[in-house]
């Protein structure tokens, strides 16, 4: 009885493209593409990186949180109907923002650039905003 489960589980995989496993919280990992040598050479680190954006380590969780729960990472764009809902699914149209209130208390604001998906495209209540404590637990959404 104890292997019925992941049995009927890898046949649901085999069936249905995984789908099954995204619903439990699995995806595959999908590496980053990486530049070709010639074109990493290229690239001059700076000396510094004053003037930079910083993120703490409670401020990454947080904003990880509320990004994996607005657009699950097993979203594909080129899988959605439609340009202007391929260009929803992907990051690069989004604008984010993270604000700390307190030691424990994050709001994360993410919402669609959408004149980068088309012309007078319009969507109602697109993007999202969080409140998210330390412990990664979302605690509002709206």
């Amino acid at each position: 009885m104890k292997f019925l489960f992941p049995a009927v589980l890898l046949c649901s995989c085999a069936l249905s493209g995984c789908v099954m496993l995204e619903r439990f919280g699995y995806h595959r990992y999908q590496k980053a593409e990486m530049a070709p040598p010639e074109e990493s050479a290229q690239i001059n680190f700076p000396n510094s990186y004053e003037g930079g954006t910083r993120l703490d380590g409670a401020m990454m969780k947080a904003l990880s949180v509320a990004m994996n729960d607005y657009l699950p990472p097993y979203i594909q764009a080129e899988k959605q109907e439609g340009p202007e809902f391929q260009c929803l699914a992907r990051w690069d149209t989004y604008r984010t923002v993270v604000m700390q209130a307190n030691e424990n208390l994050f709001f994360v604001l993410l919402s669609p650039d959408l004149s980068k998906c088309a012309p007078g495209f319009i969507v109602p209540d697109a993007g999202a905003e969080y409140a998210i404590d330390a412990q990664g637990r979302i605690l509002s959404k709206r």
